[in-house]
């Protein structure tokens, strides 16, 4: 996604986007939650940006992204990483896809 379409997403689109992660996997913590959907809606590729634009320490990125990039689900793959500035580049995995996608499902007890 270019920049000109991760700026059309709102605040409150992104805001529900990770609410709904997070209720479709409760194991998932709001910060990941966001770094998920921000890689997925092309507004942050790396813990820097995500970082700098979200107001978060990057050591509490980097830590996060720890999390999500380990196991058999994990939902994050590095890319690269630069020694001195830690800087991560990531993807997201087929798992991240998947539950992006059941994440956007409306759920049928809505009515």
């Amino acid at each position: 996604m270019s920049a000109a379409a991760a700026s059309d997403v709102s605040e409150e689109q992104f805001l529900a986007s990770v609410a709904e992660v997070c209720a479709v996997e409760p194991l998932v913590s709001q910060i990941g939650a966001a770094i998920l959907v921000a890689i997925d809606l092309g507004i942050a590729h790396d813990s820097r940006t995500f970082s700098r634009i979200f107001g978060v320490a990057h050591a509490l990125v980097l830590r996060e992204i720890t999390e999500l990039s380990t196991g058999d689900g994990a939902v994050l793959k590095t890319m690269s990483r630069n020694d001195r500035t830690q800087r991560t580049e990531l993807a997201l995995t087929d798992s991240a896809r998947q539950l992006l996608g059941r994440a956007r499902k409306p759920t049928t007890s809505q009515a």
